[in-house]
């Protein structure tokens, strides 16, 4: 089954080149590579593959043409991922990203270009196209994002037992968000969440001073207080992410200005956390997003039970609090 897409019928500009691109799994969780002919445009750098939509194709007929012919498979079931425009010196390109999670057959380069089953994380390994970042960013990330609750003062060991159970069911992402804490209880715990995360395989976003996250070798989480605070992107160690809290389409620009590597989009259902807030519905979450280039994960109001619809509308995934602690 192909799932519906809310920007399906969407086409590029005319001076552009609509592309289907294809983020295909396999059963261990690794993503298939291709790498490009040396004489095309960008060409020995290694990419998703795909190809370009022809004018009047539905973008779900594009891509099972590309991957028939480039590889031989035939896709049964598929979420949206990412739309991405992104312009190079010479040209104007639209990435329609979907993840490929069932598919027929056996993907062989039919076409004479060599391919390469990877994990995730291995993916900053290899050099790709500049319009392939954030499907790389994308590949790497969970499709759930768990924002811790407020530790009680002096139940941190609660608190860490509660993280280590919820990285056991499988989170491998989480924001520790404990603005309740003073600085030195807040150092304490980051360090003792870092150790939990790095044990399980999980990246850890920190909501705190910049500083602090660059010292202990995190990922930073913005507020949209501190997101529209800082004139430059924060300096972090290599391979840690940003992140941001955005609620509007101006957020959602100053993010894209300082080039984070993700964000959270809400509320987009209605949230007990902050009642007075009118949400944005799917819908306009996804016009909001739409061609964004870093994934965008939904928040406010969200479940478990959320997380197809939230995909469909091209949402990296969910983020939740009391959902993902205690589900």
């Amino acid at each position: 089954m192909i799932e519906s897409d809310p920007f399906a019928g969407l086409r590029v500009e005319s001076d552009g080149v609509h592309v289907a691109v294809a983020v295909i799994r396999d059963g261990q969780g690794r993503v298939l590579i291709a790498r490009r002919a040396p004489h095309a445009h960008q060409g020995g750098r290694w990419e998703f593959p795909g190809g370009k939509v022809e004018p009047d194709e539905d973008i779900h007929a594009a891509l099972r043409r590309e991957l028939r012919e480039e590889l031989g498979i035939v896709p049964r079931r598929m979420f949206p991922l990412l739309r991405i425009a992104h312009r190079y010196p010479e040209k104007k390109v639209l990435l329609d990203v979907w993840d490929i999670l069932a598919f027929d057959g056996e993907p062989t380069g039919r076409e004479g270009q060599p391919l390469r089953w990877v994990a995730p994380a291995a993916l900053e390994e290899y050099r790709f196209p500049d319009a392939n970042n954030p499907i790389v960013r994308a590949v790497r990330l969970p499709h759930q994002y768990l924002i811790s609750p407020q530790p009680v003062p002096g139940a941190e060991r609660d608190f860490l037992r509660q993280l280590q159970h919820r990285l056991l069911a499988g989170i491998r992402l989480v924001q520790l968000r404990a603005h309740d804490l003073d600085d030195d209880e807040y150092t304490r715990l980051a360090e003792q969440c870092r150790e939990l995360c790095q044990r399980h395989g999980a990246l850890l976003q920190l909501n705190r001073d910049p500083g602090l996250a660059a010292q202990l070798g995190t990922g930073l989480h913005l507020t949209s207080r501190r997101l529209n605070s800082v004139s430059t992107r924060p300096a972090l160690a290599s391979g840690q992410l940003l992140s941001a809290s955005c609620h509007d389409a101006l957020e959602l620009d100053r993010a894209e200005a300082l080039q984070v590597d993700f964000c959270v989009l809400g509320p987009v259902e209605r949230t007990a956390s902050h009642p007075g807030a009118e949400p944005l519905g799917f819908p306009a979450f996804a016009e909001l997003i739409r061609n964004r280039p870093f994934p965008v994960f939904a928040l406010g109001g969200m479940r478990a039970t959320h997380l197809d619809i939230a995909r469909y509308h091209r949402a990296q995934g969910i983020a939740a609090i009391s959902a993902l602690w205690s589900p």
